[in-house]
């Protein structure tokens, strides 16, 4: 085996979340940070439908979407909702101008925690480890999707679908009710075919619409006006079956809808944390699992690990990545005391 290369701080995911927290650290002063990622830069953002956009904007006001101080619109001028592929090519420039080490093509498998020293140890798929003291997990979500009903050969989720233009079916039903359900619905209605939503909750649009996604919910309502969609409220799904000659959706209260085709799936994503899940404990309710982390984004479980991006507790409601930076300056902070009282 090789000897295992160290860095103070490493941080596996080079999205959004993970170059927020290595930049954050750049400004504390902690420079020996490697950031490794099983793709390229920003991956889980080419792994979209090229037709997907940024919900949160970016204009000459405020720039939900900025990494840092590195102004998305110089990267994408006058497009306030850039493309997921723009915006891949952004989080690279990001990476650029703040000379960020960044390790691509490494798949993490193996994280081992000596107790003695405190340290971590990462195993990469080819051949090579390496260790740290503080570790920053922000390997996302968007590459796990959310296939949990045991029949999942009679749904699909909506990230399988690669292009909206294959589906010529006249009767389509989408199960989910966050953005991702939305945009379904408004690439899927058009005259001639009946597309009916099927939420687990009320459909109910906050208020004032003043930005781009409860713009789209607003679109859906107003899709269902027009008679093109038909939203099903407070159906949460159980189970999805399928016989000779239609699929059975069946709800938490025993509500069955009959379907002629595939349901399309957006129940969202699950965290990429399986060689850290031992590390970290979760909390569960009825129907959603949470990390249990403390305030500093830590595991309650395990010091010194952290979870950024997608897997890290966001409480912002203007846009997610705006979420990543405000709390990848706490990750840090937190990891720039730590550094000092052990120096002392």
């Amino acid at each position: 085996m090789n000897e295992a290369t160290y860095h103070q701080v490493i941080i596996v995911g080079a999205g959004s979340g993970g170059l927020s927290v290595a930049c954050s650290l750049q400004k504390q002063g902690i420079n020996d940070v490697l950031v490794i990622d099983e793709g390229e830069v920003g991956q889980a953002w080419a792994n979209y439908p090229p037709e997907t956009h940024l919900l949160s904007e970016t204009n000459d006001q405020k720039d939900e979407n900025m990494i840092d101080d590195v102004p998305l619109k110089e990267v994408c001028p006058n497009i306030p909702h850039p493309s997921h592929m723009m915006y891949q090519k952004y989080l690279q420039e990001v990476v650029k101008r703040h000379e960020l080490n960044v390790l691509s093509y490494t798949r993490v498998e193996r994280v081992v925690r000596n107790e003695e020293t405190e340290n971590w140890t990462l195993f990469a798929a080819n051949n090579t480890t390496f260790s740290c003291t503080y570790l920053v997990w922000a390997a996302g979500m968007y590459s796990t999707p959310n296939e949990c009903l045991s029949t999942k050969h009679c749904y699909i989720h909506y990230s399988h679908i690669q292009d909206w233009s294959n589906i010529t079916d006249k009767e389509i039903y989408v199960v989910g009710s966050a953005n991702g359900a939305t945009e379904v619905v408004m690439q899927l209605a058009r005259p001639g075919r009946k597309v009916y939503l099927l939420c687990s909750k009320t459909y109910d649009i906050p208020l004032p619409i003043d930005c781009l996604w409860k713009e789209n919910m607003q679109f859906v309502k107003d899709l269902e006006k027009q008679g093109l969609v038909d939203i099903i409220e407070n159906f949460r799904t159980k189970d999805v079956s399928h016989d000779d000659l239609e699929y059975i959706i069946t709800g938490e209260d025993g509500t069955i809808i009959h379907a002629p085709t595939r349901p399309i799936m957006c129940i969202g994503f699950l965290p990429n944390i399986e060689p850290v899940h031992e590390f970290v404990s979760e909390t569960k309710d009825q129907h959603d699992a949470m990390l249990e982390l403390d305030e500093h984004h830590e595991s309650k479980k395990h010091t010194n690990l952290y979870f950024a991006g997608a897997i890290g507790k966001s409480t912002s409601e203007e846009g997610f990545i705006r979420g990543f930076r405000e709390y990848a300056h706490i990750i840090a902070e937190d990891i720039k005391q730590k550094s000092d009282h052990s120096n002392k």
